[in-house]
């Protein structure tokens, strides 16, 4: 018969790992998370740059549903970011540590990003769209620089 510190002992243990997993569960479902919100405003680019380039027709509908769609995907951004998310960790991610070491820099960069976005959903017209997109370009490219690493 087990002792009760044995048994007491090996049900945290195994309490521990289930939550470990959990945990590590949820910081891959993050990482994941992360990952589709870039593919989103991937996607979104590719609505944009060639209007931007005049490779397109500016199309005010197509554009805001790029951004809805990045939006949606993006949701969740502020919840993205536990400890458990940085690089090194056990799990693969492109983010820089930069982005747990400098926060203000970061919560900048994010608010660009917002402000940015904001402006391109505001235009009507060809011109005005002109007008906005470097601002986004200038926000998602400071934001790669800084706190993305290249990919391996």
């Amino acid at each position: 018969m087990m002792s009760k510190t044995v048994l007491g002992l090996f049900t945290a243990g195994v309490l521990a790992l289930g939550l470990s997993s959990a945990a590590m569960a949820d910081a891959k479902a993050a990482i994941e998370a992360r990952e589709a919100c870039m593919k989103a405003n991937g996607a979104m680019m590719k609505v944009m740059v060639p209007v931007l380039k005049g490779q397109a027709a500016y199309d005010k509908a197509a554009i805001d549903a790029a951004v809805a769609g990045a939006e949606k995907a993006c949701a969740g951004w502020a919840d993205w970011w536990g400890e458990d998310t940085k690089p090194g960790g056990a799990l693969k991610t492109e983010a820089k540590l930069e982005i747990w070491t400098d926060k203000e820099g970061f919560a900048a960069a994010g608010e660009a990003y917002v402000k940015a976005i904001t402006a391109v959903k505001a235009t009507a017209d060809e011109a005005s769209f002109k007008a906005a997109f470097p601002a986004l370009g200038k926000s998602c490219q400071g934001c790669h620089e800084k706190f993305r690493q290249a990919e391996d």
